[in-house]
């Protein structure tokens, strides 16, 4: 299980793991099957749930919380640790087009915001997630964390370069950035969309003009009181994501 915290493991092996009741339980109530549980024999009552939903598991193993805390990622080790299949791969070329709502990550290198990305994305509707260069894994085991059992949900594309946008059609670029762009509410979010977020040091300027080249990019920014620091990643998704839905939950019912 601890080779599992190498990305390369991650990928050859196409495995992640899951920490905590919570991601473990989204898994299973996806019919996701781990290929591994680790239960800590001290915290775990005989009836618990996920021991039902798991028997016959050949790899199912019962451990102290010492050894819990010696296998885990967590500050304070999880009760329950599953190793479950990675979903996909998904790809951009047969992902299905154009979307209502995609998003796409560029240089998110956070685990933690890429997950918590992943999380609202799904809440909020998006058909997919793409991670761009210098995006981390969203099978991370804090990115897993983060997403509390959207990775399961969600497609996620991995390895997409801002010139492969422009090979799909039927969609515009909505760009946050930090200074110049219109306020989120003077923009239709409506339209089919690919919601772009940078990093928060360099934000989209890496990747902008590949952007600009072959697609429709409109620009936003989300307004903040004077002096105010940039909005974390996330937190700015969220923002964007959240606008959507309020436009289009205003809009006529068919």
């Amino acid at each position: 299980m601890r080779r599992l915290q190498q990305k390369r493991t991650r990928r050859e092996e196409r495995l992640l793991v899951a920490e905590g009741e919570d991601v473990v339980q989204a898994a299973l109530d996806r019919g996701i099957a781990p290929v591994m549980l680790l239960v800590d024999e001290e915290r775990v009552p005989a009836d618990d749930p996920r021991l039902a939903a798991t028997t016959g598991l050949p790899e199912r193993y019962a451990i102290s919380t010492r050894l819990m805390g010696g296998v885990s990622t967590l500050a304070q080790p999880p009760r329950i640790i599953g190793v479950f299949p990675q979903a996909g791969p998904h790809h951009f070329r047969t992902v299905a087009m154009p979307p209502a709502l995609g998003v796409y990550l560029a240089g998110v290198a956070d685990p933690g915001n890429v997950g918590t990305l992943i999380r609202t994305s799904a809440a909020l509707g998006a058909d997919w997630l793409a991670l761009g260069p210098g995006s981390a894994d969203a099978a991370h085991p804090r990115a897993v964390r983060a997403a509390m059992g959207a990775t399961f949900a969600l497609p996620v594309l991995e390895g997409v370069r801002p010139d492969d946008l422009a090979t799909r059609e039927g969609f515009r670029v909505v760009a946050a950035v930090a200074h110049g762009g219109a306020a989120p509410w003077d923009v239709d979010l409506t339209a089919a969309t690919v919601l772009a977020l940078g990093a928060e040091r360099a934000g989209l300027d890496p990747v902008m003009d590949s952007l600009r080249e072959s697609l429709e990019v409109v620009e936003v920014t989300i307004p903040q009181g004077e002096g105010a620091e940039s909005l974390n990643v996330s937190a700015a998704g969220a923002a964007l994501l959240a606008e959507r839905v309020r436009q289009c939950s205003r809009m006529p019912r068919s």
